[in-house]
């Protein structure tokens, strides 16, 4: 299993072009709707992610990702 790391959300953000111009200044432990990221962004995050790692996010998993830390730390965890 790889390891995902900040990088690569912050690599999927770019890509799929979501909340372009604040990317690179987000902090990882911050939430995210306090650094600029509005529901759409969220939601378009975790879509990509679900397909970028072949994982379900259910509802009440993605309201506990509030940040990018908790993101990796998620992703991470063993299936």
């Amino acid at each position: 299993m790889t390891t995902v790391t900040v990088n690569d959300i912050v690599q999927i953000l770019k890509k799929a072009r979501i909340a372009t111009g604040q990317v690179d200044a987000l902090v990882p432990d911050q939430p995210l709707d306090q650094q600029g990221l509005d529901s759409f962004d969220r939601m378009s995050l975790l879509t990509e992610l679900e397909d970028a790692y072949h994982v379900e996010l259910p509802n009440d998993v993605a309201r506990q990702l509030k940040s990018l830390n908790d993101i990796v730390n998620h992703l991470n965890q063993p299936r």
